[in-house]
């Protein structure tokens, strides 16, 4: 888990695990139980279109950023975040893509709250709560189907990466399509 703090009233955790079979209508009823028992915002991903742990930290810092200029989409700090990692304006094209499913085994998970301590007590409850086991490596892009699914679903051209990559380096192509997702994110803003 990677927790930074973002101002004097926030801190933002993303951590990525494995797990079994989910009841999506079940565990996003005990979520959002224990985000009002706690006061930490929680957000899960399918994390297949998740472009790396800052992919989902600038995600999240967008969206407190859109609640404070009250420029924000939605009513819930939650579903901004969906929206903001996603680069989508609709919530259902967002959670149709990278909300979670009953077949979604790799999580990608934001919590956004005011200490690390109670972001690290319920790190500890969802994965209680789903039987899963921390992988924050389920968050890279770590294969070239991922890659391609990522660079279709935010519509990176070939163009776009390879001005941007510099080099062939897989690494580097990585880096760069992190940077495009973490851009397209930004902009949702400016989509008026």
């Amino acid at each position: 888990m990677i927790i930074k703090s973002v101002n004097t009233h926030h801190f933002i955790a993303v951590f990525g695990f494995e797990t079994r079979e989910v009841d999506v209508h079940s565990l996003l009823a005990k979520i959002n139980t224990l985000s009002e028992e706690t006061g930490v915002t929680i957000q899960l991903f399918d994390s297949s279109l998740i472009a790396g742990w800052e992919h989902l930290f600038f995600g999240a810092l967008n969206a407190l950023k859109a609640f404070s200029y009250a420029e924000n989409i939605s009513n819930k700090l939650s579903v901004e975040c969906l929206l903001y990692v996603s680069g989508q304006r609709q919530i259902s094209v967002a959670v149709k893509n990278l909300g979670i499913k009953p077949d979604t085994r790799n999580i990608g998970v934001i919590l956004i709250g005011d200490t690390t301590n109670v972001l690290r007590e319920v790190q500890q409850k969802i994965l209680l709560i789903t039987m899963g086991k921390e992988n924050d490596a389920i968050l890279t892009i770590s294969s070239r189907a991922k890659f391609d699914k990522i660079r279709s679903f935010f519509r990176i051209t070939e163009t776009e990466l390879h001005t941007m990559c510099g080099s062939e380096e897989w690494t580097s192509c990585i880096d760069t399509l992190t940077k495009y997702c973490i851009e397209r994110s930004s902009l949702l803003v400016l989509q008026r």
